[in-house]
């Protein structure tokens, strides 16, 4: 499986259900804007682009496959705005 799936990466998209807000954990903005850390308060969102980005590298510069990954957000009307803005 792993065969097919390194063939296949340029057929690869990540897509993440945006969260909501973060009011049940105390924090009063979206739940992509929380920090994953306390170091370097990284922001959720930017992390997980930050792993899109590394694939991309590891694609381009180890298995000499140029692939463009696509990232689709979900999310709700309470919360898109939001979520553009933070982009």
């Amino acid at each position: 499986y792993e065969k097919i799936g390194l063939e296949n990466l340029d057929k690869l998209g990540f897509v993440l259900v945006a969260g909501g807000l973060g009011e049940r954990l105390g924090y009063p903005d979206i739940k992509l804007s929380i920090p994953i850390d306390l170091i370097t308060e990284t922001n959720y969102i930017k992390y997980y682009a930050n792993y899109i980005l590394a694939f991309q590298e590891y694609c381009t510069n180890i298995l000499k496959k140029d692939v463009e990954s696509t990232l689709c957000i979900r999310t709700s009307d309470d919360i898109n705005e939001e979520t553009v803005k933070l982009l």
